[in-house]
């Protein structure tokens, strides 16, 4: 009997520590769930992180680091799992069926882990589940193909950062949703009007995506939300926010379509806003287009906004200061690329801003004076593309939490102040480009954290050894002083600007040689030494992993150094225009295998043109005018692209300097459980584009950026080139520019000229060039300058297509060229005839086949006057006493036999 009692109560116990504790079969999926997560790679992270899932029976897995447990039924069950940021080690997939014996589980998180898909088709049936967190990571297929839409029970889905596609309608079939998440996507077509159906929905962000088609009128039924997030999307025609004027929960609301023509209207009807929100973007949206592009009245009513966003509207008006002043928790205000004029006022209370962008509006008028008092903690502040003048007021020291600063494209003038370097001692970025300062810059030399200056076309009248004593070179990777008045030599001092990844000193007045110390700054990406006094060598130029050079317009002399072509480089452009570079072009060429642009015009190279150049595949741009370059011109050019392969993005000629806002999660504004955030814009303050110079249409352009990368031009003018133009030339069928004038060019014009289907303008002048313009060339539509004067060019000009357009200065001196629009008609100037054709038409003497034929008969005639002269002594005897006579005649002192 006592022994049943105990038996009993081993039993009860047994039974309460088994409520106190999860089920043996989910200990075990989580110990199988820890060894598949370890076997992806061993990671001490993970290992930590997961070291209390351990193989001992009385460790209670609900106590265990991720999991929670509730009791259900008597028991515990997992109800939640914690498994986000667990995969750093690449692409994988989830095993699916390692989540079945969790039948209680209500939230799963495997958010941040990268994982490409699950190992079986569909999603593991939870059918309890109310939470799932997938975001930011890298599923890739259908969302059908997943089987979301049989979570019935789902309130919480976030599906963000990953790379899903197709329709999104079979979530429909989820009427619980509280929250969706689908950021950041591929999903296209329409947003599904079964949407509708979420009356409790709080949370809907589409953003991201491909979605086409109208605005969801729908959402004027969904007053549950408080968040909606659209922008980033395809959706065309007009959109009224007075649809939400009961959605009296909203607190944030981005809208910004990727289609120009999209509307969002704001004034089409009189509305009253029951909302408060915190956050606004209303980017790019053609704001009131039809109303005059007015800013949105309903503002006036919002007093919480904490991040405004309305840039990129071109709305009209003066600044709205009042915006500022109305709502006082405001930290991002951004209002850039709009019409606004007047001018900045700052109120007696502080500002809470961080963030401030009016770049690229029309106000006007001084800084003022307080402006560091009002914004104590801002941290961005952009004011470029204005019409601001006056001087830096002393008190932006106060900003100490300041870390870029834009005044870049105004009308400042001073000098700047010390109090820049005094007190804004977070700073970054400074842009301040475009202006009037003059003197030197702060003193910046006990700056560890500034790492962007750009203060280029200025009125900066100090010495470099001046500018470099006011620097720190640890941490700047970007500096622009060019186009001011900065002179002197280069300073051994240029050493400390070891980190330096681009260093732009063109267009000022130094002088002297490129000391032995600049080959210290092997970091240099872009370097730009243009338009100075600078002579000597550049072997003191490090190309090692060099992208940009430019160094035209100095009196550089000596040739390339071998060190350029000595390893394969990454050089994109190379400008040595207008110097004095002499010996050959290096063989070598071929080694700088991703150049884009080659300048070498203007300066004394000789030798030939090496068959090299035909190697670099990339090729767009090159200019070998105004040298001694001889011999003829390499056939292969043929094989060069000139922009036939358009595989290259715009960044192959640019070095973007941007910053990005990082993504702030904003979640407990709402209290939401998806990953919400505010977008992430890059605004991108500067580009170090490529900037060519090159001569067509009998101008020098500059070209750069998007512009660049669509030019081709290949320029061999002004040499002593000689030989025909070799017919691959006319290969090259996306050239734009092909300039071959003054040289010593002969033969005719070969008639693949008419496949160069791209050409803008073609000039052949001063050459010694033959025969007839090929008919074919007036199929080339886009020719708008053409020359070929003084050459030997005879026969009609083509008169039909763009040759109807050029004037008589093209063909000046081809006295046996006529054209029906020359002065000179083809009757009045044709030359004589000797020979015709079957067809009856004229032709003028072949020369060389004239002076062949008159050599030839010369030697016929002396050869047989001779021989006849040897044969008969009479005639002889007559021909020497007829020479004596003459000789006799012209010399009379000479006695005559």
């Amino acid at each position: 009997m006592r022994l049943g009692v105990v038996v009993s109560l081993l039993l009860y116990f047994v039974a309460l520590l088994e409520c106190d504790g999860c089920l043996e079969k989910e200990r075990i999926g989580l110990l199988e769930i820890k060894s598949y997560i370890l076997s992806l790679g061993r990671d001490e992270q993970n290992e930590l992180e997961l070291g209390s899932w351990v193989e001992n029976r009385s460790s209670d897995c609900c106590a265990w680091n991720r999991v929670k447990c509730s009791n259900i039924s008597s028991e515990q069950h997992v109800t939640h799992l914690f498994l986000d940021s667990l995969n750093s080690r690449g692409a994988h997939l989830i095993n699916g069926s390692l989540f079945s014996p969790f039948q209680e589980l209500l939230s799963l998180d495997l958010s941040r882990n990268d994982y490409q898909g699950w190992t079986s088709k569909g999603f593991p049936r939870l059918m309890k589940l109310e939470n799932l967190k997938l975001s930011d990571n890298s599923m890739n297929g259908i969302l059908s193909d997943m089987d979301i839409q049989n979570l019935r029970r789902l309130k919480v889905l976030d599906l963000g950062t990953n790379n899903l596609y197709g329709s999104i309608e079979g979530l429909c079939e989820i009427q619980d949703l509280i929250e969706l998440g689908l950021n950041s996507n591929r999903f296209s077509g329409e947003i599904p009007e079964c949407l509708s159906i979420f009356r409790n929905l709080q949370v809907l962000d589409l953003s991201q995506n491909q979605f086409s088609g109208t605005f969801p009128s729908f959402i004027g039924n969904m007053t549950s939300l408080s968040y909606l997030s659209l922008f980033d999307n395809n959706l065309q025609g007009s959109f009224s926010l007075s649809i939400l004027a009961n959605h009296s929960k909203l607190q944030v609301l981005y809208i910004s379509p990727t289609s120009p023509k999209t509307q969002v209207e704001t004034e089409n009807e009189q509305w009253f806003p029951t909302f408060q929100l915190k956050y606004l973007i209303l980017r790019s949206c053609n704001l009131n287009l039809d109303k005059g592009s007015v800013i949105p009245s309903f503002l006036q009513y919002q007093k919480e906004l904490q991040y405004i966003d309305i840039s990129h509207n071109k709305l009209v008006g003066a600044f709205p200061n009042w915006l500022i002043q109305n709502n006082s928790r405001l930290k991002y205000f951004l209002v850039s690329n709009n019409l606004f004029d007047g001018k900045l006022e700052l109120f007696s209370i502080r500002q809470n801003i961080t963030w401030l962008d009016i770049s690229n509006n029309n106000v006007s008028g001084s800084l003022p004076k307080d402006i560091g008092t009002f914004l104590p903690v801002v941290r961005r502040l952009n004011l470029s593309t204005n019409n601001f003048e006056g001087s830096i007021p002393t008190s932006i020291g106060e900003m100490q939490e300041l870390s870029y600063l834009d005044l870049s494209h105004n009308h400042f003038s001073g000098e700047l102040p010390d109090e820049l370097a005094i007190g804004c001692i977070s700073l970054q970025e400074l842009w301040l480009s475009n202006n009037l300062f003059h003197g030197n810059i702060p003193k910046f030399s006990n700056f560890t954290f500034l790492s962007i200056l750009f203060v280029n076309n200025n009125n900066l009248n100090c010495t470099l050894k001046e500018v470099l004593q006011n620097l720190n070179g640890n941490g700047l990777i970007a500096i622009d002083i060019s186009s001011n008045s900065i002179s002197g030599s280069i300073p051994s001092s240029i050493a400390k600007l070891s980190r330096v990844w681009i260093l732009l000193m063109g267009n000022n007045q130094l002088e002297g040689e490129i000391p032995i110390e600049f080959s210290n700054l092997v970091m240099l990406f872009v370097l730009d030494l243009s338009q100075n006094r600078l002579f000597g060598s550049i072997s003191h130029v490090n190309p090692s992993i060099l992208r940009v050079l430019y160094l035209q317009k100095n009196a550089f002399s000596g040739s390339i150094p071998l060190r350029f072509f000595e390893n394969p480089t990454s050089l994109t452009t190379l400008d040595l225009r207008d110097n004095n570079f002499s010996g050959n072009i290096p063989y070598m060429i071929d080694k700088l295998s991703e150049l884009r642009v080659l300048l070498l015009g203007g300066n004394n190279f000789s030798g030939y043109i090496p068959v090299q150049l035909c190697q670099l595949q990339d090729i767009t741009l090159i200019d070998l005018s105004r040298n001694k370059l001889k011999g003829s011109i390499p056939s292969c050019f043929n094989n060069l692209s000139f922009g036939l392969e358009e595989n290259h993005d715009s960044s192959d000629h640019t070095v973007a300097l941007s910053t990005v806002y990082p993504k702030t999660p904003i979640g407990s504004v709402i209290n939401a459980s998806v990953s919400l955030f505010m977008p992430s814009f890059d605004y991108q303050n500067e580009n170090i584009n490529t900037i060519v110079e090159f001569a067509t249409k009998n101008n020098i352009y500059t070209y750069r950026g998007f512009i660049l990368k669509k030019m081709t031009g290949l320029d061999l003018s002004s040499n002593m080139l000689r030989g025909s133009i070799p017919f691959q030339i006319g290969d090259l069928q996306k050239v734009r520019v092909l300039n071959l004038s003054h040289n010593y060019l002969s033969g005719s014009i070969p008639n693949t000229f008419s496949n160069l289907a791209q050409i803008e303008s073609l000039d052949l002048s001063y050459n010694n060039l033959s025969g007839e313009i090929p008919f074919q060339m007036v199929k080339l539509n886009d020719l708008a300058i053409f020359n070929v004067s003084f050459n030997n060019l005879t026969g009609v000009a083509p008169s039909t297509g763009q040759f109807g357009t050029f004037v008589e200065d093209s063909y000046l001196g081809n006295p046996f060229l006529c054209a029906e629009l020359l002065t000179h008609t083809c009757e009045a100037s044709s030359p004589p005839s000797l020979f015709n054709h079957p067809e009856g038409k004229e032709t003028v003497i072949d020369m060389v086949a004239f002076y062949w034929t008159f050599a030839a008969s010369y030697v016929v005639i002396l050869m047989g006057f001779t021989i006849v002269l040897c044969i008969n002594a009479s005639w002889r005897m007559t021909w020497f006493y007829f020479i004596a006579k003459i000789i006799h005649v012209c010399f009379p002192s000479l006695p005559l036999y």
